[in-house]
């Protein structure tokens, strides 16, 4: 076998391999589970612990949605602070587009300095506790300021970098609940399948 044939061999394999995932599924970084949420910042709404997950790099927040007369709810959470932030906010800045926010109603938003910056929104809930048990019940929690932690599995995630388990992973590790999201400035949109 000539080595340039073994070299493009090699090559084509393992390029291969960076798509296809261990269970011969071409790998997607982002979930197919059902997110819908379009958020209006020229309303105001920069208090809450979303803006500055949005505008800066490696802040984190928990974000849901609460139904009220009226309106909505928005409670947002971030590492270190001691309560949640609440703002009430109505259907226009919410723009009627939906508020199916992850599995559980709690979603996970911010950047990575470690990807450029890259926008990361994650479902809260644990993906391996739900993959084995097909249940809700497992909501995830900052552990510090880059990483959350299941205390039903003792699994910890890392959210700078892509949501991989950083910690207390057992031999099958699923990563974070991605889901796909855009921020304009204005407006802040997830949009999953």
């Amino acid at each position: 076998m000539s080595k340039k044939f073994l070299f493009f061999y090699v090559f084509c394999a393992s390029t291969i391999l960076c798509f296809v995932g261990c269970k011969g599924e071409v790998v997607d970084e982002y979930t197919t589970h059902v997110a819908s949420f379009r958020f209006d910042f020229q309303y105001g709404h920069t208090q809450s612990y979303l803006y500055p997950a949005l505008n800066s790099t490696n802040y984190f927040c928990f974000f849901s949605t609460n139904p009220i007369q009226g309106g909505y709810d928005l409670v947002t959470e971030a590492y270190g602070t001691k309560e949640k932030n609440v703002e009430h906010i109505t259907e226009a800045v919410l723009t009627k587009s939906g508020r199916a926010l992850g599995l559980n109603n709690g979603l996970i938003a911010g950047r990575s300095s470690f990807q450029n910056g890259e926008l990361y929104v994650f479902d809260r809930q644990c993906p391996n506790c739900f993959n084995e048990t097909n249940t809700k019940n497992f909501t995830l929690n900052f552990k510090d300021a880059s990483s959350v932690y299941c205390n039903s599995c003792k699994r910890t995630y890392g959210l700078l970098n892509g949501g991989v388990v950083v910690a207390g992973g057992k031999e099958a590790n699923e990563k974070l609940l991605r889901y796909r999201a855009t921020y304009s400035g204005t407006y802040f949109q997830i949009s999953n399948p």
